[in-house]
């Protein structure tokens, strides 16, 4: 199945083998060696799971290979930090896979379904499930792009000695599949040429800054009986949305990861908003205006809610001078959404009806959704002072619920308001409110429509780790 669709997506490139012999960081295009890493990215976790856990899942034959095909996509009820967090990190491994191998965004993206579909009919005992199938192979477009993106700063083809070890070494702990394919290709170790155009290994636009604070949050209206965690944020912004010099994906993307502590999860929140494509409109002038496609990874998981899933955004994103050039400014989006898969908590999820199952009931709904975004930032000599952003999802439950989950539909609403104040350079201090809303409705009797609100307070410090680049255009 790999072969089939690493075939499809290869032959049309045949015609010009010497122009795409090598990718812009030296790396030769090899259909085998990304099938091989493919594969054992699916070895590997078998292997665990049958020899190391003893799992009830992994006695693999080829007659549960070929039941699998027969009963075709079902759904699954793993935990929501499993289903939305460690198969879109699973499908990043399939991702690059490719994009170590010589092979560009578009060309790899295929690999994470069909690594995702290799999982699910042949690597596991249980059904095939459409919502790993679309959240690994999305969610690990997504993530293996960002991942793929940053380990390429800090790689340095011409780097010596034992700067060269800690480079390959840090690129290995971002990106491990690449890693992996440098050392057994001989790259790690040999000296080349960096690529041609900076671009493919230093966005023009960099900020990377850690919050640490405390955290209150209420499971319960009104922010009666708050509880208070500490937390530690790290977001990075590879480049930026009006400094875009190529039409290519993930040219500008913006990563988010907290860290709860005394949380039920540690990873308590995971965020990539990328580009996929972008048109000006209008003449250049002091205010930008731009047409973009988007993709989304959101993954939220605390005890308050659990919330995420992969969505296409269609926005216009507007970058405005306000009084003298460099003083302030103002960057708003508006954007449209579709969640070809989101996940969100529910009162009345119940186990998925899937023969021979199995572990837990499910606490959450999978379902499609539509929405969207507005948002504005106030922008002072580069450092955004005040934030403010709101959505709204619609998001009709395909199974989860309710006799499995065909008959109940939400409606989500966030909100954030987030201010920051430099007292220093490179600190500051800074705090932010954010509900969390949730409207659900069961068309069953039996079950009555909740209400879900979920507010949350910040206080944080701000250390801004690594910064280059123009400021002040917006992310």
């Amino acid at each position: 199945m790999i072969l089939g669709l690493g075939m499809a997506f290869s032959l049309p490139l045949s015609g010009r083998a010497q122009e795409v012999e090598k990718d812009a960081w030296g790396a030769k295009r090899s259909f085998g060696l990304a099938t091989a890493e493919v594969f054992m990215g699916n070895l590997v976790p078998w292997a665990f799971n049958e020899f190391i856990r003893n799992a009830s899942f992994s006695q693999i034959t080829p007659t549960s290979w070929w039941h699998n095909f027969q009963e075709g996509m079902g759904w699954d009820d793993n935990h929501f930090s499993t289903n939305q967090f460690a198969h879109p990190y699973q499908g990043s491994m399939y991702f690059n896979a490719a994009r170590a191998n010589g092979f560009n965004f578009w060309e790899s993206a295929p690999w994470a379904f069909a690594g995702s579909l290799q999982w699910e009919c042949c690597g596991e005992t249980h059904l095939m499930s459409l919502n790993d199938f679309i959240n690994t192979g999305m969610g690990g477009i997504a993530l293996g792009e960002m991942i793929y993106r940053t380990s390429s700063m800090v790689l340095d083809n011409t780097a010596t000695g034992s700067e060269r070890g800690w480079r390959e070494f840090a690129g290995f702990i971002i990106d491990p599949v690449r890693g992996f394919n440098r050392l057994v290709t001989g790259r790690a170790g040999g000296v080349s040429e960096n690529p041609a155009d900076p671009l493919d290994h230093r966005p023009e636009v960099f900020s990377n800054r850690l919050h640490t604070g405390v955290r209150g949050f209420s499971r319960e209206a009104g922010f009666s009986d708050p509880e208070y965690k500490v937390f530690a944020n790290l977001d990075l912004q590879f480049g930026a949305p009006f400094l875009i010099k190529r039409n290519k994906p993930f040219e500008f993307f913006l990563m988010s990861a907290q860290i709860n502590f005394g949380d039920k999860k540690a990873l308590g929140k995971l965020t990539v908003h990328a580009n996929l494509y972008h048109k000006d409109l209008g003449e250049p002038g002091p205010n930008q205006h731009r047409f973009m496609v988007l993709q989304h990874f959101d993954y939220v998981n605390n005890l308050a809610f659990e919330s995420g899933g992969q969505s296409i955004g269609l926005g216009i994103l507007s970058n405005w001078e306000l009084g003298e050039p460099g003083d302030w400014r103002l960057f708003t989006f508006g954007e449209g959404l579709l969640w070809p898969m989101a996940a969100v908590s529910s009162d009345f999820a119940f186990v998925a009806e899937i023969p021979g199952t199995r572990e837990n009931l499910r606490s959450y709904d999978f379902g499609l959704g539509a929405g969207g975004r507005v948002g504005a930032a106030f922008i002072k000599n580069g450092e955004r002072i005040l934030d403010l952003v709101y959505g709204a999802n619609y998001v009709n439950t395909l199974n989860g619920s309710v006799t499995n989950g065909s008959d109940a539909w939400h409606i989500l609403h966030s909100a954030l308001v987030r201010t920051q104040i430099p007292v220093a350079e490179n600190w500051s201090v800074g705090a932010d409110w954010e509900l969390f809303l949730r409207n659900s409705f069961y068309s069953v009797d039996e079950f009555e429509d909740t209400v879900q609100r979920s507010p949350q307070i910040r206080t944080f410090v701000t250390w801004r780790l690594g910064n280059w680049g123009p400021t002040g255009f917006g992310g």
